[in-house]
């Protein structure tokens, strides 16, 4: 049962601080590396599934996992998952539930949820328990104070992929603090999933394969030098090309078509929106 150790900077309530993509991408590499040697491409649920603890910026908790019953919100509306703290029930660990397969939740969407709320985990996880550890400070209620549990949801899988618009999460710092940590659980989830490497690499192999053109040049990107790729399918059949492309990679990689696009968009190897739709 794999404990998966990492860190970033986080203030003394240990919430995440200021941590940009990149940043999160390159946890989710290091966490990569703890659960598959580096040639695997696909990650499979069974290896999420047998994490069994979490040590992040030196707090140490366990991971109940359980990914064999549905899951429903507090108001009992089927949901593809949670992660939850429950000082209740445990000071040391945090559940994470995902519904299984069924008719409206595929393999690779399951396996997305999981990856998403283990981003949570990660993230957010460590200041639910802090807190919890901190006890009630000089104005508190103990009572209230100890009854206290901390839950995020992924609804649909349209959760995984689209964001709230920047003006609806202005209102108050919870719905700002909402909205970025739901930020860093799906870029975890896609650097997790489809690391860039790794995709670049499958690119390289795949893309001759469908007729689509990679384009080479060097990175304008300070935290990632090198060079960067871009793929163009031209030609009256470009746009089967570029799908067919896709369709293989998410194969390859054990994900939906739409999260491979995503994740190209992402990378660089795509203008948002040139993908299929």
């Amino acid at each position: 049962m794999p404990e998966l150790t990492l860190a970033y900077r986080c203030c003394d309530r240990k919430l995440p601080r200021y941590i940009k993509h990149s940043e999160v991408e390159g946890i989710a590499v290091l966490a990569r590396q703890q659960l598959v040697d580096a040639n695997t491409d696909a990650i499979s649920l069974s290896v999420l599934r047998d994490i069994s603890s979490l040590k992040i910026n030196g707090i140490r908790f366990d991971l109940w996992v359980d990914t064999e019953h549905a899951v429903n919100d507090d108001q009992g509306n089927p949901v593809l998952g949670v992660c939850e703290f429950d000082p209740a029930a445990s000071m040391d660990a945090t559940v994470l539930s995902v519904s299984p397969v069924s008719e409206t939740a595929t393999e690779e969407l399951v396996l997305s949820t999981f990856a998403h709320e283990l981003g949570h985990a990660i993230f957010d996880a460590p200041s639910w328990i802090a807190a919890a550890a901190q006890g009630p400070g000089l104005f508190d209620d103990p009572s209230e104070l100890a009854r206290k549990a901390y839950r995020t949801e992924t609804r649909d899988a349209e959760h995984l992929a689209k964001q709230p618009e920047p003006s609806a999460v202005r209102n108050s710092e919870l719905e700002r603090n909402v909205h970025f940590a739901e930020l860093r659980a799906n870029e975890f989830m896609g650097s997790l999933l489809v690391p860039r490497q790794h995709l670049y690499r499958a690119v390289e192999t795949l893309a001759p394969k469908h007729g689509v053109t990679i384009h080479r040049s060097p990175s304008i990107d300070p935290e990632l030098p090198g060079t960067t790729m871009r793929l163009t399918a031209d030609g009256d059949i470009g746009f089967f090309d570029m799908e067919c492309l896709q369709k293989a990679l998410a194969k390859r990689f054990g994900v939906h078509r739409r999260f491979i696009q995503v994740r190209m968009e992402r990378y660089g190897l795509l203008t948002s929106g040139a993908g299929i739709a």
